[in-house]
């Protein structure tokens, strides 16, 4: 995967999750948590290390059920404000942190519900796409579905 975050689009995905924004925040920073939800469907996550501070690397390696292919990915984390906004570098795990996509992730409350704007600069994803857009859509229905105790897809 090779970009450049000065030269590639961007997109937005929301989501309300029925969960206290505490429980949310820890979904996107507890290692073991993100294990399990982190990937979209027909995918797995194996060999995660998650290091969650400024300036920490994270890594992880998604593996195609079907075809064992497998897609190396960390970044780096720039900014941390507990349970309201994380953003992080993401795309090859040992790209420089300003020279790679970032996410932004602004974590709202809405009482028994939280809202999540997932915002990733750096791609021209679209709904549809099959790619980039359509991956981390299916990784936040899996995250919804982990965090209501679902079996995820």
């Amino acid at each position: 995967m090779t970009t450049s975050a000065a030269t590639t689009g961007e997109f937005t995905i929301t989501r309300t999750f029925d969960a206290p924004r505490e429980l949310v925040w820890r979904a996107w920073t507890d290692e073991g948590e993100l294990a399990q939800w982190l990937h979209p469907f027909g995918v797995t996550t194996d060999s995660v290390s998650f290091d969650v501070r400024v300036g920490g690397r994270y890594t992880y390696t998604m593996t195609n059920v079907e075809t064992g292919d497998t897609y190396p990915t960390g970044g780096q984390y720039v900014e941390i404000e507990p349970f309201d906004r994380l953003v992080f570098s993401w795309g090859e795990p040992d790209a420089h942190v300003d020279e790679a996509p970032r996410i932004t992730l602004t974590f709202i409350d809405r009482g028994e519900q939280t809202e999540l704007v997932f915002h990733l600069r750096g791609y021209d994803g679209t709904p549809g796409d099959g790619f980039v857009y359509d991956g981390w859509d299916e990784a936040l229905t899996n995250m919804q579905r982990h965090l209501a105790g679902e079996p995820l897809g």
